[in-house]
């Protein structure tokens, strides 16, 4: 009930209040028809190559800040990529959609929406990460040794502090060392099922997720699709619908 009044007020006060800009920016700043058409093509397929990377990765605390345009070219720019391996689900207010593409990016890609150029690009964009997964892999290893590890101290503080309560032990160090290494192992394990096209397995926050299926917002009970891999269309398809929910981008 909450949840459906939140997302009432979220399409008819917020929605409505700022409607989206951006799509007149692109028209504004490239005058002339081909060099808008170019424009906004580029930003479209860019935008769709980081939808991909960043979703594989667990890139979050995506705002506008952090997702710049281009303002000779018109490509989708990411910058600050300190919450990354899913550090954003361990926020307070965990971030639940898989990459951000709200209204206003959406409003870009013309009439065709999330369909046509920015999906097609989002599947040749999984395809060739998935293709190309033990190499990807082999990159990514490396941070198991690397002082970047840091990204999930925070909860390995917390186990410590935790077991800290119940135990006078001197071990606190190499516990938050061990804890360090796991959460890494998992964070790679997790980008590997990703890559294999399982989606969400690991998310803590997905029974909070809703997808969206044409005009219905449907709850994920589906355990099974946590599990058996998906095709690089069935994984599209449903990281654009939660990232296009109202209920989850209101989260």
């Amino acid at each position: 009930g909450h949840l459906i009044r939140a997302t009432s007020m979220f399409e008819e006060l917020c929605l409505k209040s700022f409607p989206p800009l951006l799509y007149w920016w692109f028209i504004n700043n490239f005058l002339d028809p081909h060099a808008w058409f170019e424009a906004r093509s580029k930003f479209t397929l860019s935008a769709a190559v980081w939808s991909g990377v960043g979703h594989v990765i667990g890139l979050g605390d995506r705002h506008s800040e952090n997702i710049l345009v281009d303002t000779t070219t018109g490509d989708c720019v990411h910058v600050d990529f300190d919450c990354i391996f899913d550090k954003g689900l361990n926020l307070p207010r965990p971030e639940v959609v898989p990459f951000r593409l709200t209204q206003n990016m959406v409003d870009v890609f013309g009439p065709t929406g999330t369909e046509g150029m920015y999906s097609g690009g989002l599947k040749t964009a999984m395809t060739t990460l998935r293709d190309n997964r033990d190499t990807l892999l082999s990159v990514l290893e490396p941070f198991l040794k690397d002082p970047v590890i840091d990204w999930k101290r925070h909860r390995a503080q917390q186990n410590n502090e935790a077991k800290n309560k119940t135990s006078n032990t001197n071990n606190a160090p190499s516990g938050s060392k061990h804890h360090e290494i796991v959460e890494a192992k998992r964070s790679i394990k997790v980008i590997d099922e990703r890559l294999k096209g399982v989606y969400n397995l690991r998310n803590p926050n997905h029974r909070k997720i809703r997808r969206k299926d044409g005009t219905n917002s449907v709850d994920q009970h589906d355990e099974m699709s946590h599990i058996l891999p998906l095709s690089v269309e069935g994984q599209v398809n449903k990281m654009i619908q939660e990232a296009t929910s109202s209920e989850n981008l209101l989260q």
